[in-house]
């Protein structure tokens, strides 16, 4: 019997879940001493006294920036009541970030007061909302590293940036921030308390948490799986068609594109992974990596994946940053077919994302060439669901919805998202303009997506011929 698309994304719920290692419930996280005297002061994590470290030789500041496009008559007041009530809930947003005796320490605040901007804003500024913000550095000596800006396009046209620096934030984070400000709003105008439920835990316990776990023989035993499985890893070869600089330069000008799948794409995309029983990360993970090997003539390709630590139900609404990076590594040497490549990364994209809870620069000090992880992240590659950006929630007179604007530089060389729903898909590619014309772009993913209908029809094909 045919596999339906509700068995399809019922069988990638469940992949998913076992690749991301997911612990609903299980033991509750031990919490942290809160004494009576203020400011508590809890140790960083492991997480953040890694990217402390790398701030200094970051070009672009790591930050996440989003929010909602609001109609109709907005109540500052109430706004700035809502921000006041979500920054309550999360330490993460009242908190400054200091070095004490050497050591990076969280200094939580005991009360939250946070600054709500506003400013008038023509489409110019609205278009530079994103570039806007990550000119602006944050005081982690002072906190918080998060903040809430109000522009007024016109009368009843507005739109409520939110700021959450990378230290303190993640995509989820955003979320979040963004649900419980507009349940706050709406709580705050009708004059009633939001129904949200408590958190159980605060950052500062996951972080400790964290900690002594990867501190001790399970930390030791994940270390030990990345540098024997990165031994002789070289950078994925770029396939630009620029003279630019080096992927190292401080150059990072470049754009972001959306590239809608068509529906025949999308009905291949959806074959290849019910035929191999995984998910659409996987099938786009194994298609970006053939691509790479294709137009480098490489045959061990590494990709810098993203995952998540987001993997207890105590941390899933933590406004926090619970993000990771690890390398996935493919081996298209021999006669590998496009079938047996598909099988190859889900097997060993599974292997990896069991081991994905230790940072980066933990992982580094070990390694005898401490600077391969950096440039091993210059290619990424991530997949998700795809929200209901066009969602509009009514807020009384008022309606809002998710806005997410780009910026004019980006993070990395080449970035490739794959986001999808139950109907359609599309890819987004970040790209630096130094090193990728929009032309090459938009023949690469040319290619990426015409691999989805080759993987589908010609399983049996060399993945580099």
């Amino acid at each position: 019997m045919a596999a339906t698309l509700k068995d399809d994304f019922a069988e990638r719920a469940r992949l998913e879940a076992r690749l991301l290692g997911r612990r609903r419930g299980g033991t509750p996280l031990p919490l942290l001493d809160r004494p009576a005297e203020t400011p508590w002061r809890f140790a960083a994590s492991l997480g953040q006294e890694g990217m402390w470290a790398s701030l200094a030789s970051t070009p672009r500041q790591p930050l996440i920036v989003g929010g909602l496009r609001v109609s109709g008559p907005l109540d500052t007041g109430a706004l700035r009541e809502a921000w006041r009530a979500v920054a309550e809930r999360h330490e993460t947003l009242r908190s400054a970030y200091r070095m004490v005796d050497g050591a990076l320490t969280q200094v939580v605040s005991p009360s939250a007061d946070p600054l709500v901007e506003s400013a008038d804003a023509d489409e110019t500024r609205v278009a530079s909302v994103a570039d806007d913000e990550l000119a602006r550095p944050f005081d982690f000596d002072r906190g918080p590293a998060a903040r809430l800006r109000v522009l007024r396009r016109a009368p009843g046209d507005h739109l409520v940036v939110v700021c959450l620096h990378h230290m303190i934030g993640d995509a989820r984070a955003l979320e979040v921030v963004t649900a419980e400000l507009t349940a706050h709003y709406a709580a705050a105008v009708a004059g009633a308390g939001p129904q949200l439920p408590g958190l159980p835990v605060q950052y500062a316990d996951f972080a400790q948490w964290h900690r002594d776990r990867v501190e001790g023989e399970h930390g030791a035993r994940t270390v030990a799986y990345w540098v024997e499985r990165l031994a002789g890893a070289q950078p994925a070869v770029l396939p630009c068609d620029r003279a630019g600089a080096p992927a190292s330069s401080p150059d990072i000008a470049g754009r972001t594109r959306s590239f809608p799948l068509s529906s025949d794409t999308f009905v291949h995309l959806r074959e290849v992974a019910a035929r191999h029983r995984t998910t659409f990360y996987v099938v786009g993970l194994a298609a970006f990596q053939i691509l790479l090997a294709r137009r480098s003539g490489e045959r061990d390709i590494c990709v810098r994946a993203p995952v998540s630590y987001r993997d207890r139900s105590d941390v899933h609404d933590l406004v926090a940053d619970f993000s990771n990076d690890v390398v996935v590594r493919a081996d298209l040497s021999g006669r590998t077919t496009l079938g047996e490549s598909v099988e190859q990364v889900r097997a060993s994209t599974a292997r990896d994302f069991a081991h994905h809870d230790v940072p980066p620069h933990l992982v580094a000090a070990h390694m005898a060439d401490r600077g391969l992880l950096e440039r091993l992240f210059h290619v990424q590659f991530t997949a998700e669901r795809e929200h209901d950006v066009s969602a509009v929630q009514r807020l009384g007179p008022m309606s809002a919805e998710p806005f997410s604007p780009t910026a004019t530089t980006v993070a990395r060389p080449l970035s490739v998202r794959l986001r999808h729903d139950d109907a359609s898909a599309r890819v987004i590619v970040a790209y630096r303009s130094g090193l990728f014309s929009d032309e090459r772009i938009t023949e690469l993913v040319g290619e990426y997506v015409a691999l989805f209908e080759e993987l589908a029809l010609h399983p049996e094909r060399p993945a580099v011929p």
